[in-house]
């Protein structure tokens, strides 16, 4: 609907069935185009591995930026988290809401964000399954999270299927779901079990049996237990979850086969009608090369995405980045070696091999070394204070102190570190009862160092923009606020762009902005990157009218610069 034929732009229904990034308005038209289109044409093909299985590799060299595919969802619904109390996710649109205070369902009295929800009669997201969850002939005013469960929908959703969409539901039933790992005598078998299975064999498909039978008309083939886990699996395992205003979790009929790596080569953007994904190259791909993502968290150390990939998608990653002690010389995980004396050695530790759970950590410096149980007790004891600080809502002052404290055991670069950096610097003038204009000018040097730093460590560890966006966009924004404010204080001084730190200055403030407007191209879909393109794109402008009205041209201030430096130089040399 609304599509163009690609070779006479008359309304078309026909899409290349292999991109599905092309429209023809019949199979002559695409025949007729193929000779132009076959270059753009899905650059991958569906191989097995033997190592990692079903995957994607490139079948041609493809440049970053290139798209590589663009789908639809099989099918979507509320992310599979269990909620115990506070917000949870609307079934028509899965925004969150409170269920106590919101209006209620008038099919099937679930929790709703409003009447009016357009999703709440979509057959392919709450229309279908509300059939079924009001065959119960009761309703709860008390213990909403355990009566009304969002975890279970999106898991009736894809049993829902085998009637509407048969080629879907198979689809997804020959998705890996490592069965094999999450057997009846597991933790995650017995919490799905009760969480989901039973829920929903007692609650919906046991009054919807009673109804087939009294119509003699089998509504749906395959409830079984057996099924439901299976799914539940899946779910778990090639679910993506889409990071917009709604708590959502989505299966791809393609983009589910690419594969992880904590340096991964694409980036993928969601469109908010019908959560559409988009898979660009992020690194330059050379033909024969594994198209990959990231299933876990880019600012984890090795250790923590290790496990978590363990426990969540069953595997043990051997990335470049798990292999390299430094992370890629981030030093994302290293600690700061506390000596066998009483003075610190000054050295870095960091694990002899980051691929083996009973690694040694050692010291660079001196002979210490550390076992990886203990390097695991100090760093998640760190976490835990990490986080209840940040929850709290903490002062400059609070994070300060937490930060000298951690840069004790802590390398600079630690991802603990990094988190408190990146509060800081967004802290720093917006806090504590003065405006930015009153911070002191060492304080805003501070942070602009800060800013420097946090961005050195993510361009080693997120190269192609791929997973932090929105971190290095708003480090760069803070960096040219840090650079802004000293430049406009200085100007009002009289001290303008004879001095060469207000030439580097300037400087940076044009390329913070410029980079800035460049890593947050693709995220104009969340409300968090369309707040921070907006705060971009009016510094640009105050930026630009302030370059303007002052007649200022930062290339030719530069040129001027360098040329006293080498004036400077030939004087020294006696040239």
């Amino acid at each position: 609907m609304g599509e163009e034929c690609a070779e006479c732009g008359q309304p078309a229904e026909l899409k290349c069935s292999a991109c599905k990034l092309v429209s023809y308005c019949g199979k002559e038209h695409q025949k007729k185009d193929w000779k132009n289109h076959k270059a753009v044409c899905r650059p991958f093909e569906i191989i097995e591995d033997p190592v990692v299985g079903k995957c994607l590799v490139a079948s041609r060299d493809i440049k970053p930026g290139d798209v590589i595919m663009a789908e639809y969802p099989l099918v979507y619904g509320p992310r599979p988290h269990m909620v115990e109390e506070g917000p949870v996710p609307c079934p028509g649109c899965c925004r969150l809401i409170i269920a106590e205070g919101a209006p209620r369902c008038e099919g099937c009295d679930f929790p709703i964000c409003h009447p009016g929800c357009e999703g709440l009669r979509d057959m392919d997201r709450h229309g279908h399954e509300c059939m079924i969850l009001g065959l119960r002939d009761v309703k709860a005013i008390n213990g909403l999270h355990d009566f009304y469960r969002q975890d279970a929908l999106l898991t009736l959703r894809c049993i829902l299927l085998q009637n509407r969409h048969p080629k879907r539901f198979a689809q997804i039933m020959g998705m890996m779901e490592h069965m094999e790992r999450r057997g009846e005598n597991t933790e995650i078998y017995k919490d799905i079990d009760s969480r989901i299975a039973d829920y929903l064999i007692d609650n919906f498909f046991a009054p919807m049996k009673i109804l087939e039978g009294r119509t003699g008309k089998q509504a749906l083939q395959d409830i079984s237990k057996e099924t439901i886990h299976k799914i539940c699996g899946v779910i778990d395992v090639n679910g993506l979850e889409v990071n917009m205003d709604a708590e959502v979790t989505a299966l791809y009929p393609t983009a589910y086969l690419m594969e992880h790596s904590c340096l991964p080569n694409t980036t993928h953007i969601f469109d908010k009608n019908g959560y559409k994904i988009t898979v660009k190259a992020a690194l330059p791909i050379k033909s024969g090369d594994h198209i990959s993502t990231m299933y876990t968290h880019c600012l984890w150390g090795t250790q923590a995405r290790r496990e978590h990939l363990r426990e969540t998608k069953y595997f043990d990653c051997k990335c470049v980045r798990c292999s390299d002690p430094t992370e890629l010389g981030s030093y994302l995980s290293a600690l700061k070696c506390i000596g066998t004396d009483e003075e610190p050695c000054g050295g870095t530790q960091l694990p002899l091999d980051p691929l083996n759970d009973a690694t040694q950590w050692a010291c660079d410096t001196c002979p210490v070394k550390l076992t990886n149980a203990e390097v695991s007790y100090l760093v998640n004891g760190i976490g835990e204070e990490v986080d209840n600080v940040q929850l709290s809502n903490p002062t400059v002052r609070e994070l300060e102190t937490l930060l000298n404290k951690m840069l004790t055991f802590l390398h600079p670069n630690h991802y603990h570190v990094y988190s408190v950096k990146h509060s800081l610097v967004q802290l720093y003038g917006y806090q504590q009862g003065y405006t930015p204009s009153q911070i002191t000018d060492d304080c805003l040097t501070r942070k602009a160092m800060m800013c420097r730093e946090l961005m050195d460590i993510t361009k080693k560890i997120d190269p192609g923009n791929a997973r932090l966006p929105l971190y290095s966009g708003v480090i760069l924004h803070e960096l040219y606020l840090a650079n802004w404010i000293l430049i406009k204080r200085k100007w009002d001084l009289g001290i303008k762009t004879k001095v060469k730190s207000m030439v580097t200055m300037l400087d940076e403030c044009d390329k913070s902005l410029k980079e800035a407007k460049e890593v947050l191209k693709n995220e104009c879909t969340s409300p968090a990157g369309e707040k921070l393109i907006n705060l971009v794109e009016t510094a640009t402008k105050d930026f630009n009218k302030f370059l303007e009205r002052n007649k200022i041209d930062i290339p030719a201030l530069i040129a001027r610069e360098n040329e006293k430096a080498k004036e400077k130089e030939e004087l020294a040399n006696g040239d």
